[in-house]
């Protein structure tokens, strides 16, 4: 499990947009409209369990947030999320198959859009190797 919160670090994530907003300076004719660094909330927990010596899975669940600034975009990103789980199946050495869920969830910042995204993915993965030489 992990989390990280602080301003102008979303470059280093990566669902995040940029890491400096468009702040609304009102009353100043100079500079109407100034940069400010982003507060961002980042968190993500993940669990890796083995059933049997033939069956995995994974769990996780993954989260960012940032306060927007006045001045940007409604429809700037706000909030993302999302969560996974799978099951996956060895029935021989180097063979794997399994299926994998994903649900995602999208907010904007304040036009009223958010949605969700659903996915099912299946997976095969055959691991060779070959030896060249001693």
């Amino acid at each position: 499990m992990e989390a990280v919160y602080g301003s102008g670090i979303e470059n280093y994530m990566n669902d995040a947009t940029a890491d400096i907003g468009a702040k609304l300076n009102p009353g100043n004719t100079v500079s109407p409209v100034v940069g400010q660094k982003l507060p961002v909330l980042g968190a993500t927990a993940f669990l890796d369990h083995s059933w049997s010596e033939k069956w995995t899975s994974s769990f996780g669940y993954s989260l960012i947030h940032i306060d927007n600034a006045s001045g940007q975009s409604p429809r700037a990103f706000k909030t993302g999320q999302y969560a996974l789980a799978n099951i996956i199946y060895s029935p021989v050495p180097n063979v794997y198959v399994g299926g994998e869920y994903e649900w995602g969830h999208r907010d904007n910042d304040s036009d009223g859009f958010k949605q969700n995204g659903n996915k099912f993915q299946v997976s095969f993965k055959y691991n060779f190797s070959y030896k060249l030489g001693g």
